[in-house]
Formats: structure tokens, sequence, C-alpha cells
């Protein structure tokens, strides 16, 4: 292709294909420019859920698992899997034989203190699985420690309000672990999203230290309590059992986690260098996931993420290549922990800017987010044809749809399509190539296909892959996320690391497309 340069790649998280309007905030928004620009280039789909990302077949994607293969340029297996066989190995690679549970139990169970459980009581996955809370609560149990469980409700990857089942589930799962009980309960918002509201996260720390919280005789009956006043599982205000005790000296915590980027503002608190000058002083604070940031040192873990050899961003700065990353707080993860693999320090010929997303409290007002930011910027860099790849990211139909508010979801849409109308025109005034890529669905299916309840989950749709401006005699081929890179790679003639598994999705028309299915199902660490 000629005049490549600058190369500019549109990631739009959330932004899925599906035919139906219904529910649909993409096809029921007005996006003329997305449009017009599939419509005189070349558009094909892609593949963004389940083995193809590195998650189990069948499950819908989400943005560690877009991220992780976008930057891979491969599928990296999703913690969950690994975890998984964890839990079902048996005789020295049992997980009661792992050195972490080892010395908590070693340190705790003299001082006779107990031991803290806090995870997602959800069967999504994404963020945490009530399974691995039932497991470790019986093994410990058995080890004779006493044991809390904290069940953390999910609503965004599970329906806004189903935790009431999941909650029961997982009572009944650790109804036989004789020194095991349930804690306490409380939306996810109080202290384990990503972003949370510190007067939340100072809600729950009263909760879980000291005992400072509604009892209930019944913790199902608080969840109850909550959805007749119409809140999600995500918003339930924190309420503790009538036997719980607080988090005392001597205790320990085992966060049970499956994302290194969530529960930061809650363990923070607990241990770190945020840390509540008069809490309790602990014997162990421990999570099952590797976290990432500061806490990374201050948290021991169980399992580490497995992560990509190479990544786009490195495979660029080793051919001595430019490059602009931009993208907002609420998806700043997606960049540090799962594109790069976790490698937090800026490579040779890299910038990564970042512009403050509204609070979450304003995000329904707000669809917009910071996409005017991100849009100026990666004009500006146009102009200045300061780099030689552009990436920017929009997280609007993503964060807007895991509200479940679909007009506010529509209108997220729009705003975005206006933002790509201004990368364009500056494009084809400058000569460069635009992409534009969906990472995950959600926002083309706002209410469940079963209940037409609304909805919060992310989805298995397809992404849109689009060529905006591309050259004659080119073809685009199906295929999925892992294909981008190797795509972007070869558009700027640098050679692709053999550890990336995808193909590029540009062809020539008389050159046969390699089967996307090769991609596909092969996990790359």
């Amino acid at each position: 292709m000629n005049g490549v340069r600058p190369l500019v790649l549109v990631t739009l998280d959330g932004w899925g294909l599906r035919a139906e309007r219904e529910a649909n905030a993409i096809a029921l928004a007005r996006t003329p420019i997305f449009d017009r620009l599939a419509g005189k280039g070349l558009e094909t789909s892609l593949v963004a859920s389940g083995e193809a990302v590195g998650l189990a077949p069948g499950q819908p994607g989400n943005a560690q698992a877009a991220y992780q293969t976008l930057g891979a340029g491969a599928p990296v297996e999703h913690p969950l899997l690994k975890v998984n066989r964890a839990l079902e190995a048996s005789g020295d690679d049992a997980i009661t034989n792992h050195p972490v549970i080892r010395q908590l139990i070693a340190r705790a169970r003299p001082l006779g203190g107990a031991v803290h459980l806090i995870g997602m009581a959800s069967p999504a996955g994404v963020a945490g699985h009530q399974n691995h809370l039932a497991v470790l609560a019986a093994l410990l149990s058995h080890e004779g420690m006493q044991v809390w469980v904290h069940a953390v409700m999910d609503g965004q990857d599970t329906p806004p309000q189903e935790g009431i089942v999941h909650l029961a589930e997982l009572t009944e799962d650790i109804a036989g672990a004789e020194n095991a009980e349930l804690g306490s309960v409380m939306g996810r918002r109080y202290g384990f999203d990503a972003r949370c509201d510190p007067a939340r996260v100072e809600t729950a720390l009263k909760a879980l230290i000291e005992t400072d919280a509604p009892r209930a005789e019944y913790l199902s009956v608080h969840l109850d309590n909550a959805y007749n006043k119409n809140l999600s599982d995500d918003d339930v205000p924190p309420a503790i059992s009538q036997n719980y005790r607080g988090i005392r000296s001597d205790d320990a915590v085992l966060l049970v986690n499956l994302r290194p980027d969530h529960a930061h503002s809650l363990i923070s608190a607990l241990t770190g260098p945020d840390a509540r000058p008069h809490g309790p002083v602990l014997s162990g604070v421990y999570s099952l996931l590797r976290l990432s940031g500061p806490l990374d040192t201050e948290v021991e873990w169980m399992y580490e993420p497995a992560r990509a050899s190479t990544t786009l961003a490195e495979a660029l700065s080793g051919a001595g290549l430019s490059q602009l990353a931009l993208c907002e707080t609420a998806a700043e993860a997606n960049l540090w922990t799962f594109a790069r693999a976790g490698r937090d320090t800026l490579l040779f010929g890299e910038t990564v800017l970042v512009a403050d997303t509204p609070p979450p409290a304003k995000l329904l007002r707000r669809g917009d987010l910071a996409a005017a930011e991100i849009t100026n910027e990666t004009v500006n860099a146009i102009k200045k044809a300061s780099h030689d790849l552009i990436v920017a990211n929009y997280p609007n139909a993503a964060l807007l749809g895991r509200t479940g508010n679909l007009k506010a979801t529509v209108a997220a849409v729009e705003a975005v399509d206006k933002q790509l109308g201004k990368i364009a025109a500056q494009i084809e005034k400058r000569g460069g190539t635009l992409l534009i890529c969906g990472t995950y669905g959600k926002a083309e299916r706002m209410t469940d296909p079963g209940s037409g309840e609304q909805s919060r989950v992310t989805t298995e749709a397809r992404v849109p892959f689009v060529l905006a401006s591309p050259s004659g005699g080119l073809t685009l081929r199906p295929g999925t996320l892992a294909d981008i890179a190797p795509t972007l790679l070869s558009l700027l003639d640098v050679e692709i690391p053999a550890a990336m598994r995808g193909h590029p999705l540009i062809v020539p028309e008389n050159e046969e497309a390699a089967d996307p299915a090769s991609a596909a199902g092969r996990i790359g660490v």
C-alpha cells in the first residue's frame, strides 16, 4: 500500500456486530461516518470471543482477553483456565500443596487468626468465580482454619439482579465446610472494580474491619431488599452476617481474583502505601492472581498471569519505528496490563497519552467521556507526522453499555462516530491509512435474549474491522483479534515475530487468504 504512514488504528470497545436492531445501541445510533468509511473502504468481521482470544469455548469476549490478544498477535490463556486446572490437580500439584497456601496457614494458624476470602460470587469467570471461593473455603476449613467468605456481587458480567441465585449456590457449596461461614456481601463498586468511589471503599472497610454495617440473619434477604430499591448487584451496599466479628490482628486476607487490576482500592486500604493508619496488623495478605502496579510487591500471590513473549509495541520499537498510544483512565489497564503484557516502562520511540475519564457518577451524562481529548491529540499527531503508528482507543460503547442504559449507550456511540469523522478528515488530507477495529461485543445487545430484561454483560459477537482508504487490488479476509498486530506490522513492513500466530488480514485479490481458523484456539504464552 502506498502512503501507509501515518498508520492510525482506532479501537472501539463494546462495538459488536448484530443484525437485529432491537436493543442494539450500535444499530440504533446514527453513525454516518462509520457507515461511510465502511461502505467506501473494505470491511470484514473478526472473532473476539472463546478460544480465539484465549478463553474457554463459547465464553463471551472481554477487555482483558481482547487486549492481550491484540498486543500478542496470538490468543493468551485467560487465568480462569489456569486456576481451574490447579483446582483439579492432585498429588504434588494439588492446590493444598501450593507454597502460598502452606505459608498462609503456617502464619495465621499458630496465632489463632482467621482467613478472610474476598472474591466474586459470580459464575462468569471474568473478574472472579464463585467456585474458587467455595473450593478455597473448604480447603482452609479442612486445615482447621476459621474462614470468612466475603461475597462480592457481580451484576456486570452477569445479569444485574441474578446475584441472589449465585449467593445461594455459594452458601450451599460452603455449607459442608465446618469452619467456613459467609461473612459479608457487597457490590463490586465498593472496592472491587478497577475504579471505585473512595467513599464507597471506606464504607466497605468499615463493614469488613469494624463490623460497621447492617447485620442480617440471611444475607440473601439483604440482596432482595436492595433489588426492591431497584439496585443492581454491583451497587448493593455492604451487609454482614450475624456472627461476623471483623478483620482482626493476626488474621489473613486472600483476594480470590482473576484480574490483576481489580480490587486495588480495597486491598491498598488493608496493606500498602495507602493503608489505614489504625487498621489491624495482619498475618498476611495474599491474592490468587498476581496484582499489577504497586501492590505487586505488597501482596504475595499464588499464580502468575500468562504473558505474551513479545508484543506489538516491542516489535515496532525493535524495528526503530515510533508509536503513539492514546486511551483514558477507565481503560488504562487495557493498555499497560494487557496489550503490553504488564511491561510498565516506555520503549524506544513510544509515547503514551492518557486522558481523564469522568467519575463513574457522571457516566450517564457524559457518554462522550474523554473522546474529544483523545481525538485532538490524535489529529495533532497526524498533522505533525510524528509517529509511524497511532493507536487511539474509545471505550465509550463498552463503558456505557455496562450501565444497561440503552439511550445513554446510543448517545455514546454517536459521540464516538463524530470523533471518527475528525480523524478520517485528517487522514484523507494527509494521505495516511486509517483502520477501525472493534475489540469485543457489548453495546449491540442491551437486553437478555431469553428474559428480555436489561443486560450489561459482554457478548460472543464478532467485531468489525475496516480499512477505510484501501489501495486497489486488495481484499480483506475474516479473522480474529490475533490478526490485528500482524496486519499492522505487515503494513509497516516490519517482520512479524514467530510468536505471533495471527496472519495479516489484508491480501491481494489474486492471492489466496490464509484460513482464519488456523489462528483460533491456539494459545500463545
